[in-house]
C-alpha cells in the first residue's frame, strides 16, 4: 500500500535536513521521499518530508512564506555567521542601547538586498560555495533581493537579542543577523534557529524523529498523521473533477469548456495555478488556467480552460480513476512553464540520524 502525502518533522539540532529524509525513508520504508526548504544542520524545527507522489508538489511548495524564531549575540563575527564558525571580529557591544537594537530591526522590514554567505549551497561555476569556503576560499557574490514581510524584537538581554522573522524564500537569517549587527556597529552572528512555519506547514503539527520511529510498520497510526496532498495546497482555486474529466486529465488532455459546470468551480485569474480533485481519491492534477473563470464562454464548448502542469497517479489501495489510462500514458507529467526544481541540499553535517 503506497504512502502518499506530508509528515513534518521537528528537526533536531546538528542533523542535515538530507540525512533526515534518507532515515524517514529507510524507517518508513517509502521509495520517495524528499524535504520542501533546506535547514542549516545547526537549525531546529518545520521540516516538511514530502512522501510518494507528494514529492511531485516540492516545487509547488518551495516558494511560500517561512518563520522562525532566532537568537543573535552582538559583538562577533563569525566565517559561518552563525555560532558554529570561528570569529573572525569582534567589536564592543556595551554602547548598543534596546532603542537602537529595535531600530536596526525595524530597517529590515520590506524588500532588503543580501549578498549570500559563502557558507551556502549557491554554485559559482558549478561550484557550491561552502566547498570553496572550506578551502579557506572566498568569491564575489552578487546581492539578491529577498522580502522580509514581518521582523520584530522578543526580547533584548545585551549581547543578546531574540527575535522572529517572517520572510520569502532564499532569505539568509544568517545574514540577516549579521547585517542588523553591523547596522548597530558592533556586529552579530545567529546562535539559534527555528523555523516555526514554512507555508502551510506548522510546528504546532510536527512530529519529533522519536515519534517518527514509533511510527515504523504502524500504517493505520501513521495515515493518521499524514497531511493529504490536497491540504498543503490551501491558497489554490479548486476545480471537483467528474470521471470522464479525471481520466482525459490523467492522459495528459487539455480541459476544455465541454468538460465543466458552472458549479463544479472557484474563481481564478488566467495564469493561476489550480487544483483538480475528485471525490474519494483526493488531488488529480495541478492545472494552469488559460483564461480568467468571469471569461469562460459556456456557449463554445471546444475552448481550452485548464492545462495540466502535474498530474497525480490515484491511490494504489482503491486503484483509482484511470488507472489503466496511465499505463498507456507517456506525456510528461510537467510542462515547460511548471514551477522550478527545488534547490539542492546545502552543506551536510557530519552527524547521521539515528531514530530509535
Amino acid at each position: 500500500m503506497r504512502i502518499d502525502g506530508f509528515l513534518i518533522l521537528d528537526k533536531p539540532e546538528g542533523i542535515a535536513s538530507f540525512d533526515v529524509v534518507r532515515e524517514v525513508k529507510r524507517r518508513l520504508g517509502v521509495r520517495k521521499a524528499g524535504h520542501i526548504g533546506t535547514l542549516d544542520p545547526f537549525a531546529t524545527g518545520v521540516l516538511p518530508i514530502a512522501l510518494n507522489e507528494g514529492t511531485k508538489l516540492i516545487p509547488f511548495l518551495n516558494d511560500e512564506p517561512k518563520r522562525y524564531q532566532g537568537t543573535l549575540k552582538l559583538g562577533e563575527e563569525t566565517a559561518t555567521e552563525d555560532h558554529t564558525g570561528e570569529v573572525v571580529a569582534r567589536r564592543p557591544w556595551t554602547e548598543a542601547t534596546s532603542e537602537a537594537v529595535f531600530l536596526a530591526f525595524q530597517s529590515f522590514s520590506g524588500r532588503i538586498r543580501q549578498v549570500p554567505p559563502m557558507f551556502s549551497a549557491l554554485k559559482v561555476e558549478g561550484k557550491p560555495l561552502y566547498r570553496l569556503a572550506r578551502q579557506g576560499l572566498e568569491v564575489e557574490r552578487k546581492e539578491r533581493e529577498v522580502q522580509v514581510f514581518e521582523i520584530g524584537v522578543e526580547a533584548v538581554d545585551l549581547p543578546w537579542v531574540r527575535f522572529t522573522v517572517s520572510c520569502s524564500k532564499g532569505t539568509y537569517i544568517r545574514t540577516l543577523a549579521k547585517d542588523i549587527g553591523r547596522k548597530i556597529g558592533c556586529g552579530a552572528h545567529l546562535t539559534q534557529l527555528r523555523r516555526i512555519q514554512s507555508g502551510f506547514f506548522s510546528i504546532d503539527r510536527a512530529i519529533t524523529c522519536e515519534e517518527l520511529g514509533s511510527l515504523s510498520g504502524k500504517p493505520e497510526i501513521l495515515r493518521a498523521r499524514l497531511i493529504p496532498l490536497e491540504e498543503a495546497l490551501p491558497g489554490l482555486p479548486e476545480v471537483i473533477g467528474k470521471r470522464r474529466l479525471v481520466q482525459k486529465v490523467r492522459l495528459g488532455q487539455e480541459t476544455r469548456v465541454r468538460d465543466l459546470s458552472p458549479q463544479s468551480l472557484s474563481e481564478f485569474d488566467r495564469g493561476t495555478r489550480v487544483k483538480m480533485t475528485y471525490p474519494g481519491e483526493g488531488l488529480v492534477a495541478i492545472l494552469k488556467s488559460e483564461m480568467r473563470h468571469a471569461d469562460i464562454p459556456w456557449t463554445d464548448s471546444n475552448s481550452v480552460v485548464f492545462r495540466s502542469l502535474r498530474v497525480f497517479h490515484p491511490p494504489s489501495s482503491r486503484g483509482g480513476v484511470g488507472k489503466d489510462a496511465l499505463r498507456r500514458d507517456r506525456t510528461p507529467h510537467v510542462l515547460a512553464d511548471a514551477a522550478p526544481k527545488p534547490e539542492a541540499e546545502g552543506f551536510h553535517s557530519k552527524n547521521s540520524l539515528s531514530i530509535t
